[in-house]
């Protein structure tokens, strides 16, 4: 019985090789017929009327403006709302810094705050 099996197996074997060599085929003829399949085929197809893809492109086009424009919209309202961010969180801290100077003015001293704020101010001079 098990020798059976490998001689099936073996004729298996054999017969899958001879097919292999019978499928081998000229690779100019598998060009040939593979460029034949696609004239075949591009004669199928149905193009569309010039006046079709005139529209089709005008609404592309115009669909495109619009939601550019949308984009562009909310890109710059949320930037200045940055901006706006930005500078309400520099006033804050100019109103911390004058609350500070006016208190370092009754005592007479210089707090470190002022000192930063005026080597910052130094430094952009420069």
């Amino acid at each position: 019985m098990a020798e059976e099996k490998k001689t099936s197996k073996k004729a298996e074997k054999t017969e899958k090789s001879k097919a292999k060599k019978k499928s081998k085929k000229n690779p100019f003829k598998s060009i040939a017929s593979f460029f034949k399949s696609v004239k075949s085929e591009g004669k199928k197809v149905v193009w569309a009327k010039g006046k079709d893809v005139l529209r089709n492109t005008i609404i592309v086009l115009v669909v495109v403006t619009i939601v550019g424009l949308c984009i562009y919209g909310v890109d710059t309202v949320l930037s200045l709302g940055m901006k706006g961010l930005k500078n309400l969180a520099n006033t804050t801290t100019s109103v911390s810094q004058q609350v500070e100077e006016s208190t370092s003015a009754d005592t007479g001293e210089e707090t470190t705050a002022e000192t930063t704020a005026a080597e910052d101010t130094t430094q952009a001079a420069e």
